[in-house]
């Protein structure tokens, strides 16, 4: 299977395109970033590595680039107080997400041999919120943007007539990284955090083999 990580520089994008170069299932990685990515990604012979300034456009020559792409892991994103500004926040979620789903099951999908089906993977987060009026009283406006970015994302798959595009959308309470040292790892456990490791498996996994639901919650992300 060839696929196409996205976030490929951050904590999970960095992890879910080492999972992907290792893993034999998938014949190659098209790593869409906005920087230049570590050596051990640009002299794989199982990745491109297309730079992209503009998430909220997939041109004619770019979609060329990934034809043959059976699937997308999205890995951009993170919490509200990240960015400069909640509508920053929801641009780059909402917007950029949106945009990329609906190049892929308007160019990529009708490339695919007949049979298959393109999913998508996104990584949103634990208890996002789909109800964008729903009182919250913590993480507020990082939960309704991850639950705006997945109604949307559903929306398109439930608009495809074909029913050749899947969405998933993966749900971490906490995500560790390889290095996590003592102190971190115990206050992981305060919220069931979960190693960036076995996030990146666990996604990798959904996109080869599809799941039961299109919502995966951390629990069953870890089990996987």
């Amino acid at each position: 299977m060839k696929v196409i990580v996205t976030g490929c520089n951050g904590l999970v994008g960095s992890a879910l395109v080492r999972q992907c170069i290792a893993n034999p299932a998938i014949s190659h990685v098209f790593a869409l970033t906005r920087k230049p990515l570590p050596e051990a990604v640009t002299n794989s012979p199982k990745a491109t590595v297309i730079e992209h300034d503009d998430f909220s456009a997939y041109p004619p020559e770019l979609l060329a680039r990934l034809a043959g792409a059976e699937g997308c892991l999205w890995a951009i994103g993170g919490r509200a107080p990240q960015f400069p500004d909640v509508e920053t926040a929801r641009k780059v979620h909402v917007e950029y997400t949106q945009a990329a789903a609906k190049a892929f099951l308007g160019h990529l999908v009708p490339q695919l041999p007949e049979g298959k089906q393109f999913r998508f993977v996104f990584c949103s987060g634990a208890l996002a919120e789909w109800d964008q009026q729903k009182p919250l009283y913590f993480m507020a406006d990082t939960r309704r943007i991850k639950g705006e970015t997945e109604r949307g994302l559903c929306e398109i798959a439930d608009g495809d007539a074909t029913k050749r595009f899947a969405v998933y959308c993966a749900r971490p309470s906490g995500i560790l990284p390889a290095d996590a040292g003592v102190a971190r790892k115990l206050s992981g456990r305060l919220f069931n955090a979960i190693g960036v490791d076995q996030l990146a498996k666990a996604m990798v996994r959904i996109l080869l083999e599809g799941y039961k639901e299109r919502i995966i919650e951390n629990s069953e992300l870890q089990k996987l």
